[in-house]
């Protein structure tokens, strides 16, 4: 575990009272000094995950863990995406080819954000040429300057997804049409193979709706669609000051050897690595929240919070608005916030159990989340999310077992609930046509949201698919725990027919071809009981040892 940088009494959040008696200068120097101490660490952490990372990728040790996507893997055991943990290998990587950008790096005088930009376009003949001007140059400069040398846009702002602008959908409407949109976009992850984000399943929900006749008079303008917004001046440059600080040995001890460790033990030094990363963005939160507020950056001639976090901090700002949004409600809840600090619960869960986590219930929500696998910790939360009333918070259901919802309510019990996402503008643009187009005259958006995903969701369930029951039974999803897969279905018997077991439903289970094939076959992966919900399950089987994890459902028995 790191030794925490911030004293405990500067991670208690100010009273409004307070904060008008603080000496504002003096507040930025000392946050300012404290942050960028943090951010330095938080950089060679990430150098560490790196270089794990880097090793664990090489072996495909996901598979051999008994996982067949990467991205269920990091969100699973680490709380990550498999895309991070790949960006953090690339890093390390192309770091092996460049000795002068490494060596100004480990000496403190890059940040991560000077650092990520600078391996994308530097080789060994340029980077004494880019390292030069990367010390002269802000964060912001150099990213223009690196995009005009591949003869691309920059992203000045980080808001972008698949090279678009981020929009924001939001809707007010009845609960049952909430359940409904959660239900074809889980249709439309069913029509993909894999599940979506909530933005890929609207950007299929809307085309297919533009697509029927109810669409034809729609027009080809999207008055809503949001406005391109300028970017911001750049900044003048400001050159970076090195900050000698180091990791505590334990954490840099994660690397020794590491190309010789099995993906048993990188995946325990993998998981050590992000504890001590959680514990470093947990005081990173804490503090920008309190230079939000009291808008200290001013204090350094810099016109906004973004830029504060770029220049100074060298971190994506993308992450500082994730750790400001998760402190403001960690604020509230001591007992995640500390099960979040201490690594007991990974960012993925902790941000998974936010929209539904009270002070009443937070004590039962944390115990819960730290049973189950993600996947069904999403189930228990979007099932507490159903059927919760205003001014009821719903306590966990049980780790096992069918959810079951309330019947819907089709009388208007008007718009008691919500959807909300993120998105590129033309997808959000896209959306708000196609509810447009399913809006009768006069009525309110979600009655037009409300038609097109019924119209959605019944010519999906109308087309022909599999006719296996036990695909319907599974909810066409591969039923090895922490695995997202919907494609490519294998209906597996639990007790092979080879070894005397029958063809009954109770001895069959959804599984996808890739964990049929290369975790069952492959003895990595092992699985006995009764199906559907008595169901015991091994991953990362290994011979005279314990396996990596093994689950009854998706509730954990043993890490």
């Amino acid at each position: 575990m790191t030794a925490d940088v911030v004293p405990p009494e500067l991670l208690e959040i100010p009273s409004a009272q307070e904060r008008r008696r603080l000496d504002r200068d003096l507040c930025a120097q000392l946050l300012d000094r404290l942050l960028r101490r943090l951010a330095r660490q938080e950089a060679l952490c990430r150098r560490v995950l790196g270089r794990l990372a880097q090793h664990f990728l090489s072996k495909r040790a996901h598979q051999r863990l008994g996982f067949v996507r990467l991205d269920d893997f990091a969100r699973e055991r680490l709380g990550l995406s498999g895309r991070e943990l790949q960006e953090l290998a690339r890093v390390a990587q192309r770091l092996e080819a460049l000795p002068a950008l490494a060596r100004t790096f480990a000496e403190g005088a890059l940040s991560w954000s000077h650092l990520r930009l600078l391996v994308s376009v530097a080789t060994p003949d340029t980077e004494a040429a880019w390292l030069a001007r990367a010390r002269d140059e802000s964060v912001r400069a150099l990213e223009a300057a690196i995009a005009a040398a591949r003869g691309v846009p920059p992203d000045p702002d980080e808001r972008t997804l698949d090279g678009e602008p981020r929009a924001r959908f939001h809707l007010r409407c009845p609960r049952r049409v909430r359940r409904l949109w959660r239900h074809a976009a889980e249709l439309a992850s069913r029509m993909s193979g894999a599940r979506l984000p909530a933005w890929r399943a609207a950007e299929a929900i809307a085309a297919e709706g533009l697509a029927s006749d109810a669409a034809d008079a729609v027009a080809q303008s999207d008055p809503l669609a949001p406005m391109r917004r300028d970017a911001a001046a750049p900044l003048s440059p400001a050159a970076w000051e090195a900050i000698a600080e180091a990791l505590p040995e334990p954490v840099e001890r994660l690397t020794l050897l590491a190309d010789t460790a099995d993906p048993f033990q990188l995946d325990a030094r993998l998981r050590a690595a992000v504890r001590a990363l959680q514990r470093i963005d947990f005081q990173i939160g804490r503090l920008l929240r309190l230079v939000a507020q009291l808008r200290l950056h001013r204090a350094f001639g810099l016109r906004a919070f973004p830029d504060y976090v770029r220049e100074r901090l060298g971190c994506s700002c993308r992450k500082a608005r994730a750790l400001l949004a998760l402190d403001r409600r960690l604020a509230e809840l001591p007992a995640l916030a500390a099960a979040y600090r201490d690594g007991a619960l990974s960012l993925t869960r902790a941000l998974v159990l936010l929209p539904v986590v009270h002070p009443d219930t937070e004590a039962a929500w944390v115990e819960r989340a730290q049973q189950v696998t993600v996947r069904r910790l999403v189930d228990l939360v979007e099932w507490a999310l159903e059927v919760e009333e205003p001014g009821h918070p719903a306590a966990p259901p049980p780790a096992e077992g069918m959810l079951v919802l309330p019947p819907v309510q089709m009388c208007a019990r008007g718009a008691d609930a919500e959807v909300r996402f993120a998105g590129p503008a033309s997808v959000v643009a896209l959306l708000r046509t196609a509810i447009r187009a399913f809006t009768p005259r006069g009525a309110p958006p979600w009655q037009g949201f409300e038609r097109l995903l019924l119209h959605v969701a019944a010519e999906w369930e109308r087309r022909p698919r599999h006719r296996d029951p036990i695909f319907e039974r599974d909810g066409w999803r591969c039923a090895v725990p922490a695995c997202t897969a919907r494609a490519s279905l294998h209906d597996h018997h639990v007790l092979y027919r080879s070894r005397g077991g029958d063809h009954a439903r109770n001895n069959r289970v959804a599984i996808c071809a890739a964990h049929h094939l290369n975790g069952i076959h492959r003895f990595r992966i092992r699985v006995h009981g009764v199906a559907p919900h008595d169901l015991t399950w091994q991953l990362g089987v290994r011979q005279g040892r314990p396996p990596l994890m093994v689950t009854h459902g998706d509730r954990y028995v043993q890490t």
